[in-house]
């Protein structure tokens, strides 16, 4: 079984109970553990294989309480670093199950590419680059384009999601040039539709998706909310539908997604031949991440995705 590293942030999402509530006008908030790449990384363990994350809490009890809920939900910390500040995101849930956020950001961008040990990774492992924050100036931006040298001179299979968040990038053409880089050296490329749209300029999806793999991404998937994903390679192109639930919290559901697909690449292997039904269990896992608060306490079991999958194992 391969492993699924995960570089980025882990954060205290503090996630607004007041229903159908922006943050202006919110009140109750309840501390829930997020951050995009250990989102991804729980996802995988939790399914039942296996996963790491790298990156920075603070040294305070909400570090603890973050570093505590990986090593519950089977996440490998080996790589967590423990100093500074924990990172903060305040999020409310509004009427139609999107977001209002903003971040107060610690010491996750001191994360240090020396801080990992590269002897935890093998041959056939995957690297996740899926951090909101990794790409802001700072330490973690350097682990972040170290990292991914190290992963393509070994041959690592590379997972990007540019997880662009305007609340906190500042120079958007810097942006767009950092994750143009990446996907040119990704094996798997995960985007909304919103980032497909911005990171290329293409006005299509068809077009957008051209540019992409052009650019040199072996494998793009864009995210259509409730009408599935949209995959594609330089062999095929379709939309995969999605299942119908009631969402309460779309947070992390881009992330369980990642997740669920990545899962399927470690504990199988790599085939394209079974693209539909990784990207189907995908779609499955993200929909339900949506019917339930939080992104980390949201995950699905893996037996209730089989569920709705018709009870099929593949």
């Amino acid at each position: 079984m391969s492993t699924v590293h995960c570089i980025g942030e882990l954060l205290i999402d503090w996630v607004c109970e007041d229903a159908s509530s922006d943050l202006v006008n919110g009140t109750t908030f309840v501390k829930k553990a997020g951050g995009a790449p250990a989102n991804v990384a729980a996802v995988v363990s939790k399914h039942g294989g296996a996963s790491s994350f790298l990156g920075q809490v603070g040294a305070d009890p909400f570090g603890q309480f973050l570093k505590e809920t990986l090593q519950t939900n089977g996440v490998g910390t080996d790589n967590l670093v423990e100093a500074g500040d924990t990172t903060f995101a305040f999020v409310s849930i509004q009427a139609d199950g999107e977001r209002d956020f903003t971040f107060r950001r610690g010491s996750d961008g001191d994360y240090a590419f020396d801080a990992i040990d590269l002897s935890q990774f093998k041959s056939g492992d995957i690297v996740h680059f899926g951090s909101a924050t990794a790409l802001l100036d700072g330490e973690l931006k350097n682990a972040y384009f170290k990292l991914l040298q190290f992963a393509k001179r070994d041959g690592l299979f590379v997972s990007f999601d540019p997880n662009y968040r305007d609340a906190l990038v500042t120079d958007l053409e810097a942006f767009k040039q950092d994750s143009l880089h990446f996907i040119a050296e990704a094996d798997f490329v995960k985007l909304s539709e919103e980032e497909a749209h911005l990171l290329t300029g293409a006005e299509t999806l068809d077009e957008a998706v051209d540019a992409l793999l052009k650019l040199g991404a072996s494998r793009v998937a864009i995210t259509l909310g409730s009408r599935g994903t949209l995959i594609a390679t330089s062999q095929s192109r379709d939309i995969i539908p999605s299942v119908k639930i009631e969402s309460v919290d779309s947070t992390g559901a881009g992330d369980a997604f990642v997740g669920a697909y990545l899962y399927r690449l470690a504990t199988l292997g790599v085939d394209d031949m079974r693209l539909q039904k990784d990207i189907e269990y995908a779609n499955v896992t993200g929909a339900l991440t949506c019917t339930a608060y939080g992104a980390i306490p949201a995950i699905p079991s893996p037996q209730r995705v089989q569920q709705l999958l018709g009870g099929k194992p593949e």
